[in-house]
């Protein structure tokens, strides 16, 4: 249900409260008149609370909509499409439904969008008809008037597709709106993608386009052999039939360095400037910038979006099989070396759904959604295949989250449950993870370690309504810095560091021993809290001014529990020990008999942890570290899409539209810009060289 409700509301933190955990409401002050003013305020804050109750829709819709979106994932379409026609009635309910004073929350409502695709492509015109009058009917369903419109359309598109198909084997598919008389071709894409996806339609890579094939009609030689079929699967290479025992770790032997903590999103986005230029120097960084078209046949092939720097070069990969390269492959990678010399092209063997490259290493791993872990080497060639589903410690891992099990927990198909993979820089270990387990094991199948995560804690959230402005809340990077002023500190800085200073302060400050110094003290108490997460409650007996709390309300509920599932994973630099993140924002180093050595915690979930032979960059969806031992000597904030590649002692935060470049500590020195989207960057000899489809930038000498 969570995972849903994040969806609906995007990347900011949903809560929903258990209604089995009574609400507690908690007060902060004294007097007549406050009290008053608490009564007032908890009546109408209850008020409130009960009428955004109705304001979503009940929980038979969700269910239904999770019903939905399982279907569509396992390609059961017209499962898909009875979970969408039995949410159509609970929308309208919800709409009918008076209470709430008639005021509904703006939902993204997959049952009304891929809902209606899926009613097309099984023929449910009275399903349709029934999606087309509930958006005519109520306005606040304005939005998916138009889509309603084209699901209509789609249903007799689809069939015009598949007669089409059949009766012209091999037609192509940019032929295909005029052969059905259609004025979208990118419907016409979308439709046949669809059918591709449902197992009616068969494509073959033909030139810039595709041949379709009704699924089972014979091919053309030529077509035949564009056609992508997964070889066997491997088997695994683990010689043990029995499960290893991994260590149950104890973090509270570790001592903890809590970090700034990163918010889950920006309530304003971080955004670069936009120019009007091809590309523009924004801050004066660099001494010259030169521009240069790229001739038709030189430009970068876009098929190629992924990049990742290693050890003597850049690895890049066309993950969608969308390459002449990749004809009759998966995909493919390419191999650019910074010495210069040819460039190398190889076809991957299986579809990438999970990849790993090493900054430190030559080679990289993949995983596919079939959960085989492919190594290659620095040829690009395959080193090695294992199949990560049959190994006996992901058998025990099943069983023992197993749903039928009394306390196991649901975590979805294999390759959801089986997240994360990494390789060592020299190829000769890796490590994968299931859920809440990390197992590492060599080139050979030795197992060397596993370790389980503990359950995450039952918790206690509190939402606390305040006259005043000392709620918990994160802070920008700009921000930290004042705060780190107002402690009298500055990067790089330690939490120690952080704690004696505030102790100090507090000491000096307190309103007992320094009478006017209230204000003085609020600041250094906010300044903790901003570098720590630490709110004003936490700080109640610390040597903080306890009479300066304003007044407020507190409702509390509790929630939590479960595993703590590992959504990172990587070697370090010289790959003696490996770096493991977690859903809570914990971020645990792991030596090579398993043993845990390091924990740091930044507040939200990982999405890419790295290290070089000095620093470890720790990447969440806004915000990047940069640590020095426990030393945080560098914080930038970031945007969701965000790619972070370090390069010739840089490090490149890319954008859409825009380059930041820092120094290997995270020290920022310039930022590039750029009219178009960014194709591909990187540092060549101390220049950064950034190109868009038609032209590239150098950047070169930075002022500093």
């Amino acid at each position: 249900m969570f995972g849903i409700l994040k969806n609906l509301f995007g990347s900011g933190k949903t809560t929903v409260r258990d209604e089995g955990f009574p609400a507690i409401r908690e007060t902060a002050g004294s007097g007549g008149e406050r009290q008053s003013r608490f009564e007032d305020f908890e009546r109408e804050t209850r008020e409130r609370l009960e009428a955004q109750s109705f304001e979503m829709p009940g929980q038979a819709y969700f269910s239904q909509l999770q019903a939905l979106q399982e279907s569509i994932s396992d390609r059961r379409y017209m499962d898909a499409a009875i979970a969408a026609r039995k949410s159509l009635p609970l929308i309208r309910k919800w709409l009918e439904d008076p209470k709430g004073h008639g005021k509904r929350l703006s939902l993204n409502m997959p049952a009304l969008t891929q809902g209606g695709t899926m009613l097309a492509i099984t023929g449910d015109r009275k399903g349709l008809a029934m999606l087309h009058d509930l958006v005519s009917e109520f306005d606040h369903l304005e939005e998916y008037r138009a889509d309603a419109e084209k699901h209509l359309a789609a249903i007799d598109l689809f069939d015009a597709i598949r007669k089409a198909v059949a009766a012209k084997p091999g037609i192509l598919q940019n032929k295909m709106k005029s052969e059905v008389g259609a004025e979208d071709g990118r419907l016409v894409s979308n439709l046949i993608s669809w059918l591709e996806k449902a197992g009616e339609i068969t494509r073959a890579k033909n030139g810039k386009t595709y041949a379709l094939y009704v699924d089972g009609v014979e091919m053309s030689a030529k077509d035949a052999s564009a056609v992508y079929t997964e070889p066997p699967r491997p088997g695994t290479h683990q010689a043990r039939s029995k499960p290893g025992k991994p260590i149950e770790l104890n973090l509270e032997k570790l001592t903890l360095v809590p970090l700034p903590p990163s918010p889950e999103a920006w309530t304003s986005q971080v955004t670069l400037p936009a120019t009007n230029e091809t590309f523009e120097d924004a801050e004066g960084a660099w001494r010259e910038l030169t521009v240069e078209a790229i001739a038709p046949a030189d430009r970068p092939d876009p098929a190629f979006r992924k990049y990742f720097t290693t050890r003597g070069g850049v690895l890049s990969f066309d993950d969608l099989a969308k390459s002449e390269a990749s004809l009759g492959a998966p995909g493919a990678v390419m191999f650019t070396s910074e010495q210069g010399g040819p460039t190398m092209i190889e076809r991957l063997k299986r579809p990438i759904y999970a990849l790993d490259v090493h900054p430190e290493g030559q080679g990289f791993a993949t995983r596919s959604k079939t959960n085989i872990l492919t190594v290659y080497g620095a040829d690009l060639k395959v080193d090695f295949e294992t199949d990560l589903s049959a190994t006996p410690e992901v058998a025990a891992g099943r069983r023992r989250l197993d749903p039928d099990v009394d306390g196991g927990i649901l975590w979805g198909e294999p390759h959801l449950a089986l997240n994360c993979i990494a390789l060592s820089p020299s190829r000769d270990r890796y490590l994968y993870t299931f859920v809440d387990e990390a197992w590492c094991i060599d080139q050979c199948g030795k197992l060397l370690w596993g370790v389980r995560m503990p359950e995450r804690p039952v918790e206690t959230y509190h939402h606390t309504f305040e006259v005043g402005d000392m709620g918990r809340h994160t802070r920008t990077a700009v921000e930290i810095e004042e705060a780190l002023k107002e402690l009298e500190l500055a990067l790089p800085v330690t939490p120690d560091e952080i704690r004696q200073k505030y102790h100090s302060l507090a000491r000096q400050l307190h309103p007992d021993l320094n009478p006017g110094s209230e204000d003085q003290m609020k600041a250094v108490n906010a300044a903790y809290e901003t570098l720590t997460g630490a709110s004003h409650e936490e700080l109640q007996g610390k040597e903080n001014a306890e009479d300066l709390l304003t007044f407020s309300a507190t409702v509390t509920f509790t929630t939590g529990g479960g595993p703590d599932r590992l959504q990172a994973a990587t070697f370090s630099g010289r790959g003696d020990t490996a770096l493991l993140g977690t859903t809570q924002g914990r971020v645990l180093r792991i030596d090579g008999s398993g043993k845990p050595i390091d924990l740091y915690d930044v507040g939200a979930v990982p999405v890419r942890i790295l290290e070089t032979d000095r620093y470890l960059y720790i990447q969440t969806f806004t915000r990047l570290y940069v640590l020095e031992g426990d030393r945080l000597v560098g914080l930038q904030d970031c945007t969701t899409k965000c790619d972070l590649l370090v390069e010739e002692g840089l490090v490149l935060l890319v954008e859409n539209k825009g380059v930041r470049v820092l120094t290997e500590a995270g020290r920022p020195l310039g930022i590039a810009l750029t009219k178009a989207p960014i194709r591909r960057a990187g540092i060549e000899d101390g220049v950064l060289v950034v190109e868009t489809r038609t032209h590239r930038g150098r950047f070169s000498g930075f002022r500093k």
